[in-house]
């Protein structure tokens, strides 16, 4: 083995020789002055010339001693005591670098290398997550504390579930551990959504991803498909979104039809329509029942048309086909059929269900003979009859003979002729027959109905009866006193009844009417002028007059005035539009008059006056 000079705490044999011979009491050289100074290290050197050479050290350059506090030769640095591998200058006078092995002051670690991704980093500092080295223990390390990008901040890669969600992993959503298929977040760090082919708890019913969808075990909006929802799965039959019975589709989403083995809402049986009609079920899904349309022995039916069964028919509403005596008429077959109780040739329909007519030769029910033979000359006449007024024969001192005891026909039941007056009512002819020849009571001449308008007086009835049926004659179409009334409908010539008297005559006018196209209006006057209109009337009892009035005038100079015989009754000027007025008259005659007069000057509006619809009760014309 090899050693150096140097002691174990870098000091050199020189110095310790003569550190001995000082505390021997032995002198020691001692240079006269300083040669020089390290200016590497700073320690002060002698010259190598100078005093006796150090024992153990040959002559010449001394060989450089590390730990003597003089950097000399090879050596990077010399602390003196101070020199350690832990120090700024190794035990062997190297400065401490990182990457020698020896941890030195500043490292928190030193393998002997300066690589990254093993337990030291190439600056010498133990490995932490975030300072951008790699280690050993770290899956990454980017040098940030952010979550989101592809490594986390705590070295980990950036995956689905580490609760931070990445935009590079392309994450929707992450929340670690609670990530799920049947959560909000996924276990694909996904956004739960319908059609994903997970079921989210507590919102959707299920998920079948691509398959959802009409028709379909899970329908879109991840709902189940289930009968009655409208939305016919391959399990159903049919789907028509109710789950009521007897609509063609029933509760359990089967198709309702006959022969499906199922008895449907409106079905009685169902025995899958096997083509049997007579065995308790119908290829109709029906009971068997007369009517149905099939024979059916098991009912004792001997027929079945269906629809067609009629009692008339060949086979009848009980499907037993038509014979005579079953009490019904079959139809161009038999003329009759009152069943079996009650066929016979003495009754209305014989043994052989046909009708017992007159000249057959049996006597039926209606009947007084019959001799099988149509001669009127024997006791049997051809309708049956024994021969007697009547009988329908004219017979010596008959007028005539219809065969019937009606005396409204043209032969009454005494064999004589039907006639006015005879008291009878001949048919279709006359119209009353109270048998006398008075023409004041309810049948007048001709045999007719009393009627207003036939000319005749009814006595107790009509108040008149001028033969017609026309009003405003004096007789009303109703034969009473007729109600005078006048609504100048006429045109412009009033009525023959109107008396005119004045300067100028009152006329039937266009103007404004208050009803219809016409009204009464008075002649045009000039001033101190007048134009009067004037009618006789005979009130049959109290009564009234009611009319209307418009008045365009000088006001309260020129009037409209009326008179009930020659008495003012009510006068109006100035501008005033229709307006009815009503006025009660006794019994009597009496005469009423219209008058517009004018004062000597000045005219104002239309200056005239309009007179319309008078009506009366219990008046007439005189």
């Amino acid at each position: 083995m090899q050693f150096s000079n140097r002691s174990k705490h870098g000091f050199s044999l020189t110095a310790l020789l003569a550190t001995g011979a000082l505390l021997l009491g032995c002198p020691a050289d001692t240079p006269a002055d300083t040669e020089g100074t390290d200016t590497e290290s700073g320690s002060t050197t002698q010259d190598p010339t100078d005093g006796p050479p150090t024992t153990g050290e040959t002559t010449g350059n001394p060989e450089p001693m590390c730990g003597d506090n003089l950097k000399e030769g090879a050596e990077e640095c010399d602390n003196g005591a101070d020199n350690a591998d832990d120090k700024a200058c190794t035990a062997e006078c190297k400065t401490n670098v990182c990457g020698d092995g020896k941890m030195g002051p500043g490292e928190g670690c030193d393998d002997g290398n300066t690589a990254d991704g093993d337990q030291c980093s190439s600056k010498c500092g133990l490995p932490s997550c975030g300072d951008g080295l790699v280690s050993a223990e770290e899956a990454c390390d980017d040098g940030n504390a952010t979550n989101t990008d592809e490594c986390t901040d705590v070295c980990t890669a950036a995956v689905c579930g580490d609760s931070f969600v990445q935009a590079s992993n392309s994450e929707e959503c992450d929340n670690g551990s609670d990530n799920s298929s049947n959560a909000e977040c996924t276990s694909d760090c996904l956004n739960a959504v319908c059609g994903d082919g997970f079921i989210l708890e507590g919102v959707e019913e299920c998920d079948d991803g691509r398959s959802n969808g009409a028709g379909q075990a899970c329908r879109e909006g991840c709902i189940v498909n289930i009968c009655g929802d409208g939305d016919q799965s391959a399990a159903e039959g049919c789907d028509d979104g109710n789950l009521d019975e007897g609509d063609g589709c029933n509760a359990s989403c089967v198709s309702e039809a006959c022969g499906n083995n199922v008895v449907d809402k409106l079905e009685e049986c169902d025995d899958g329509a096997n083509a049997d009609n007579d065995d308790g079920c119908t290829e109709f899904c029906s009971l068997p029942t007369c009517g149905d349309g099939f024979e059916q022995a098991s009912l004792l039916e001997t027929c079945d048309l269906g629809l067609s069964n009629t009692d008339n028919g060949e086979c009848t509403s009980l499907c037993q086909d038509a014979v005579c005596g079953d009490g019904f008429v079959w139809e161009n077959v038999e003329q009759c059929d009152l069943g079996p109780d009650n066929n016979g040739n003495d009754k209305a329909c014989k043994a052989d269900c046909s009708d017992n007519v007159c000249g057959d030769g049996f006597q039926g029910p209606e009947e007084s003979c019959d001799d099988g033979n149509e001669t009127n000359e024997d006791l049997c006449t051809n309708v049956c009859k024994n021969a007697a007024c009547g009988d329908g024969f004219t017979q010596p001192g008959e007028e005539c003979d219809d065969g019937n005891m009606v005396d409204t026909d043209m032969c009454i039941t005494s064999c004589k002729a039907a006639v006015c007056g005879d008291g009878f009512l001949l048919a279709d002819v006359e119209e009353c027959d109270d048998g006398n020849m008075v023409d004041t009571d309810d049948c007048v001449m001709g045999c007719l109905i009393a009627t207003c308008g036939d000319g005749f007086l009814k006595e107790g009835a009509e108040e008149c009866d001028d033969g017609n049926v026309n009003s405003g004659d004096g007789c009303s179409a109703t034969c009473e006193g007729e109600f005078w009334e006048e609504d100048f409908e006429g045109g412009m010539a009033l009525g023959p009844e109107w008396i005119k008297t004045g300067n100028v005559n009152w006329f039937g006018s266009m103007t404004m009417p208050q009803e219809g196209q016409w009204t009464g209006e008075s002649g045009n006057i000039n001033d101190s002028q007048t134009s009067t209109i004037e009618v006789k009337l005979n009130y049959t009892g109290p009564g009234n007059v009611k009319f209307w009035r418009r008045i365009s005038t000088e006001s309260s100079f020129d009037f409209l005035r009326f008179y009930v015989d020659n008495v003012q009754q009510g006068s109006w000027s100035g501008n005033i539009g229709w307006t009815e007025q009503t006025y009660n008259i006794a019994a009597g005659l009496h005469t009423l008059k219209w008058s517009y007069t004018k004062d000597s000057s000045v005219s104002s509006g239309a200056d005239t006056v309009w007179v319309d619809d008078i009506t009366t009760v219990n008046a007439i014309l005189q």
